[in-house]
């Protein structure tokens, strides 16, 4: 049951991406798939993490119209190293998710880059490198502010998900 919510979480904002930044302007700069996938990775799960880093990434290349598997390597990539970091450190804090969201949307805009760089394709808003960095700190901008109301959301969608990070707290300090 709870992959299931998982994956329609994962539609729904694949849903969202495309239809939201064709009427509102600002949404170009936010990345929801992204978004669920730093919130999913933060349940100390990799597995989770990765999958759901995969299935957005794919998602989101479909949508996106790019290059498909591009966007899939780097949300899987992104999903597994926090979800790998949440089992080790605690990140419960409400700062410290924004931190990670932060990280996670520049290095998800640093490897989508890097790698159509690297497979010498054109991608859109970043043609100079004055370009790069504004599109850089505005899609940090945006998904860490989007991620405030987004992760409140969820976190009343997936209340059994609160339960879980404090039974692996519990026995990461107690056993």
């Amino acid at each position: 049951m709870q992959i299931l919510k998982i994956t329609l979480t994962v539609l729904l904002a694949l849903l969202l991406q495309l239809l939201l930044p064709k009427h509102l302007r600002f949404f170009r700069f936010i990345e929801l798939p992204l978004i669920v996938t730093v919130y999913f990775s933060l349940m100390r799960s990799p597995m989770m993490g990765m999958w759901t880093g995969a299935l957005a990434g794919v998602g989101s290349d479909i949508i996106g119209g790019g290059i498909v598997g591009v966007g899939g390597f780097s949300k899987t990539l992104i999903g597994y190293v926090i979800a790998t970091v949440s089992v080790k450190f605690p990140l419960d804090n409400p700062l410290a998710r924004l931190g990670i969201v932060a990280l996670a949307s520049a290095a998800n805009t640093i490897f989508v880059v890097g790698l159509y760089l690297m497979l010498e394709q054109s991608i859109q808003h970043v043609g100079a490198w004055g370009e790069f960095g504004a599109t850089l700190g505005l899609k940090t901008l945006g998904d860490t502010l989007a991620s405030i109301p987004i992760f409140w959301v969820l976190n009343r969608l997936f209340p059994d998900q609160s339960q879980a990070k404090r039974m692996a707290i519990r026995r990461r300090f107690y056993e």
